[in-house]
């Protein structure tokens, strides 16, 4: 079976669209007519989600592991928070990053390269698969219920501080969330290492997307930390 993880093929520049956008702007003041500005503004949502151009192509779950920075368990607090980072160049628009936000109280940590992170702290994860630029199959994750995501450490662009506005990214729109809900785990039919001695299977769909999600009882969390020390060689 082909391995897979999430890349983006998007015509033009990836995950950047050259576009407006609605909302008040969080950072205010005149636009500069010389170098680069940056200011983020909050979208209004949107009612039909704008898809995205382009095709993914997987690479596989190792990877997804691999290059994941935390691994955790936490409940989303608020709703998802769409926002618009804008980049201008010598006071005209080039681009627009878009990104949902989303605000989660740590539940559990099965993985982490920062040894300060604990359970209880309130962290930021960004999706950059949102309603103003929707991958289809991409899971919008909801207030008040809990999901195990994987994520990786947001970094900043020499002129775009990312971390003003997020602290983690989830490393694909979908695969690397699994969302639990009365003691049931919904993992996606693309971490394979995950879906033996599942409970029921469930067919999702997003308009022409389909994929199909493993139900796991107790024991998954055992089986989810036995693989990651499996694949990052640590606990």
């Amino acid at each position: 079976m082909f391995k897979k993880i999430l890349i983006f093929i998007i015509t033009g520049t990836l995950i950047f669209i050259i576009s407006g956008c609605e909302g008040n702007g969080e950072e205010s003041g005149e636009i500069p007519k010389e170098g680069t500005y940056v200011r983020c503004v909050e979208v209004n949502e949107r009612e039909t989600y704008d898809i995205a151009n382009g095709s993914i192509v997987w690479v596989g779950e190792d990877l997804l592991f691999e290059e994941s920075d935390l691994i955790f368990k936490g409940k989303v607090l608020d709703d998802a928070t769409e926002i618009a980072i804008e980049y201008y160049i010598d006071g005209k628009l080039y681009y627009v990053y878009y990104e949902d936000i989303f605000t989660f109280e740590v539940e559990k940590i099965y993985y982490s390269e920062s040894s300060s992170l604990g359970a209880g702290d309130i962290i930021r994860v960004s999706n950059s698969s949102c309603p103003s630029y929707w991958i289809t199959g991409t899971i919008r994750m909801e207030k008040g219920k809990s999901y195990i995501v994987l994520t990786g450490k947001v970094t900043d662009y020499p002129d775009i501080e990312f971390t003003k506005y997020s602290d983690y990214f989830t490393k694909d729109p979908w695969v690397s969330i699994v969302l639990v809900e009365d003691g049931k785990y919904y993992v996606d039919e693309e971490l394979p290492s995950l879906t033996n001695n599942a409970e029921e299977e469930i067919i999702r769909k997003d308009g022409d997307f389909k994929t199909t999600l493993y139900v796991k009882g107790s024991g998954f969390e055992d089986e989810l930390e036995a693989l990651i020390l499996e694949k990052k060689g640590e606990s």
